[in-house]
């Protein structure tokens, strides 16, 4: 019982140690996560391309008899909207889509900036492009659109894929998130300042103290020496007048 409480005692006693070794690099701590995430943010604004998304809808109706919509038409719709993803980013599609905008990319490229989704139980298809050009993004979005209306009316059987939302223009980019960036930096730079001034004195074992000597070694201090300054002046200044009296003797023999 004595042990563990010995222990307890000592583990206690580290870490108020610790936390106010931590406490007095505070400043240093926060100067250095203020450093990573200026650079951080700086980096993301220079070093990183801006990305935009632009974004068009399709709505797809499998209708079985002409004129009339029944709920096995919007049931079937629903569940073939995994096939019209894959058909969206067939290489049909990003053939066709490279060809007629003459885009300087191969299909596997074209087919990794198209993000295809849709909602449960739904019929609506969401297309999305990112691009490096805002203005490029809407043309491909557009045309991807387009094509894959085509196609699956042409591959499905089906008479007609609405476009109901066209691209749009995006005015921001995407990504990258400067501030986001910047804060997480900030972070990772605090907690790796933390842990280099924990590791610092953790991995310290100099004897600083009469406690340290009692802690470590186990060893009752008898009494404490004290290094006066003043006495370290006087005894340079006596020198230094020894010093001076034996030059002003050996000038005098000289003479």
């Amino acid at each position: 019982m004595e042990n563990s409480v010995r222990n307890n005692d000592e583990i206690e006693i580290d870490l108020r140690q610790i936390f106010a070794v931590i406490m007095s690099k505070i400043v240093i701590i926060i100067l250095v996560g203020i450093i990573t995430g200026l650079l951080a943010f700086i980096g993301s604004k220079l070093l990183i391309k801006p990305v935009y998304k632009s974004q068009t809808s399709l709505y797809v109706l499998n209708q079985q008899n002409q004129g009339t919509t029944t709920l096995s038409d919007l049931q079937s719709s629903a569940k073939l909207t995994q096939d019209y993803m894959i058909l969206v980013k067939s290489r049909t599609v990003t053939e066709k889509v490279i060809r007629e905008l003459n885009l300087n990319m191969t299909k596997g490229g074209l087919a990794k900036n198209i993000s295809v989704s849709t909602s449960s139980d739904s019929r609506v298809l969401e297309i999305t492009i990112s691009s490096h050009d805002p203005y490029e993004a809407k043309r491909i979005a557009d045309k991807v659109a387009e094509i894959s209306a085509d196609s699956i009316c042409d591959i499905m059987q089906i008479e007609k894929v609405n476009i109901f939302e066209e691209a749009n223009v995006p005015t921001a980019p995407s990504s990258p998130n400067c501030m986001k960036n910047a804060m997480l930096a900030f972070v990772l730079g605090f907690v790796l300042a933390v842990a280099v001034v924990v590791i610092r004195f953790v991995m310290n074992d100099t004897i600083n103290t009469s406690d340290d000597i009692e802690r470590y070694l186990g060893i009752s201090t008898l009494a404490l020496i004290p290094l006066s300054e003043g006495l370290d002046d006087n005894s340079d200044h006596s020198s230094s007048r020894r010093k001076k009296r034996k030059q002003n003797s050996s000038k005098k023999g000289d003479k």
